[in-house]
């Protein structure tokens, strides 16, 4: 491997290591929050509901991230 690949491999991994509980927000609980929505608000059914269902993932992930730890868990 070259040493600008294992430089970007580097980066990679801290990054996931800095960030990955704002990335889980975003791509698991948004997830899960985009496919309830359309259940429970029908009207957000349009599009509204997915960027306010990832808003919200963002959110969760942003505040697990500066708490260092899930709301849910001490």
């Amino acid at each position: 491997m070259s040493g600008g690949f294992k430089e970007l491999i580097a980066k990679a991994i801290e990054h996931s290591e800095n960030w990955g509980m704002v990335w889980f927000g975003l791509i698991f609980w948004g997830s899960v929050l985009n496919a309830s929505i359309p259940l429970y608000f029908p009207s957000l059914a349009n599009g509204q509901g997915t960027v306010i269902a990832f808003a919200m993932g963002l959110a969760v992930g942003v505040a697990a991230k500066a708490r260092g730890g899930w709301l849910w868990k001490n």
